[in-house]
């Protein structure tokens, strides 16, 4: 071989190295920290309530948005396999008969057919990296919906469980006033209290007596919301209803959750690794289009057989056998080629202007969660606190207006104050749980997905 020739060669195979860029995401300003945790993928057991799981495992497995991502995973892996299949050679085989008209008998041809197009600037190696790296975007978003459709169905079941306590307190409201009421209308036929103090007695019952149909309407809302999210039929939903787990006092509150941002565990979020896989795909694609502009080489061989009689098809000398070599560039397309490596560039663009947007998303909303989370804890033992002294405060109205020091308005109002403080607690415990779910979404939900290879 010439040295000019394997110069040239050479030459060729540097130009394909050039043209095959690593695929690297871009550098961001994000926060120091060797703060290191791990969430466990099923994170919502940590709250230790069955049914709660059962809801969550009903939603993973019947909902509808889940069937379609799956369906989008398939479709991806098979232009996976579409791509990949161009880099390996292509057998065929043919086939015909040809009746001659001299002797009558058949001459029959067989023949196998190779063609392989040598992948010398990458391109059909890029385009198949971009099939593989939006097969793992589209696993990422599976994996995404997933964790997004469990929080959710375990805030709806928190809130629900809210719901349901704060309805029960509103009954046994109703069943306290009622009996004042009852004892008020008495005193008052015994000439023992006023008119005036017995109305005050009637107007509370009544004002508590309104409360119980407002929670009523939304728990019928809430258990909608968390039948469709879990995939529960209409007919079971109006016959049997849903049923219920701990109460909203009983549930764990998670122990041990990060109190910093660990920048390590939100990389693997699955929004995250989404746009980082859609960034790869959109570099390798502006590879094989840059490729394109390159002389594509292919290699195509035949080895076959023919023969008159059928008998001797097999035989020595009837193989014949056909090798070529093609080479093809483009020299003017009206300029497809430059704009189809625009398109592309455009797109990587896109898609890392994507990534960032969802990195620092990622971090924003893990620092919400955080505080909120921290915040939410600090409310629900203020709140706790509250009614120690409101139940004290209740039982001094009540002890001062038997003795004749102060007039029953101030035991009603006392009466309204544990109340409302009560609801409120309720729905301190119910926002430290929808915190500590979001915290546990705005993680990752303990999900870990590699972007080397799809699965």
């Amino acid at each position: 071989m010439k040295p000019s020739l394997i110069a040239s060669l050479l030459a060729l195979l540097c130009t394909a190295c050039a043209i095959t860029p690593e695929l690297t995401v871009p550098s961001l300003d994000l926060p120091q920290s060797t703060y290191k945790t791990s969430i466990a993928s099923d994170w919502w057991k940590t709250f230790n309530d069955p049914l709660l799981n059962t809801l969550i495992a009903q939603t993973l497995q019947h909902n509808h948005n889940l069937s379609i991502a799956i369906a989008r995973i398939e479709e991806a892996r098979a232009k996976l396999g579409i791509s990949s299949s161009a880099q390996w050679p292509r057998l065929d085989l043919q086939g015909k008969q040809q009746n001659n008209t001299d002797s009558g008998a058949p001459k029959i041809q067989l023949a196998g057919a190779a063609s392989w197009e040598l992948d010398l600037w990458g391109r059909l190696a890029n385009q198949t990296e971009a099939a593989n790296q939006l097969l793992l975007s589209t696993q990422a978003a599976h994996t995404g919906l997933q964790l997004a459709l469990s929080a959710e169905t375990a805030q709806a079941y928190f809130n629900l469980r809210a719901l349901d306590a704060q309805l029960l307190l509103a009954k046994q409201t109703v069943a306290s006033r009622k009996a004042a009421f009852v004892l008020q209308t008495k005193r008052f036929q015994g000439g023992l209290i006023s008119e005036l103090e017995a109305r005050q007695a009637e107007s509370d019952f009544a004002a508590a007596q309104a409360i119980v149909p407002q929670y009523q309407a939304k728990i019928a809302q809430a258990e909608s919301i968390l039948s469709i999210l879990s995939g529960q039929s209409p007919r079971a939903l109006i016959e049997e209803g849903l049923q219920r787990g701990k109460s909203i006092g009983e549930m764990h509150i998670a122990n041990g959750l990060p109190t910093h941002i660990p920048s390590d565990l939100l990389l693997h979020r699955p929004d995250i690794v989404e746009a980082e896989a859609k960034l790869r795909a959109s570099r390798a694609e502006v590879a094989a289009a840059r490729a394109a502009w390159f002389p594509q080489i292919s290699l195509s061989g035949i080895l076959g057989t023919a023969s008159n009689p059928l008998a001797n098809l097999f035989a020595a000398g009837s193989k014949t056998w056909q090798f070529a070599g093609n080479l093809g560039m483009p020299l003017f397309d009206g300029g497809l080629s430059a704009a189809q490596i625009d398109q592309a560039r455009a797109q990587d663009k896109a898609a890392a202007a994507s990534y960032k947007q969802a990195v620092q998303s990622a971090f924003a909303d893990a620092y919400a969660a955080l505080k909120i989370n921290q915040f939410s804890q600090e409310k629900t033992s203020a709140q706790t606190g509250q009614i120690t002294a409101l139940e004290r405060q209740l039982k001094l109205a009540i002890l001062r207006y038997d003795n004749g020091y102060s007039d029953y308005l101030t035991v009603l109002d006392s009466e309204r104050n544990l109340f409302n403080g009560r609801l409120e607690l309720i729905s301190a415990t119910r926002d430290q749980l929808l915190a500590q779910v979001s915290l546990f979404k705005a993680l990752g939900g303990g999900n870990h997905i590699e972007l080397n290879q799809a699965a």
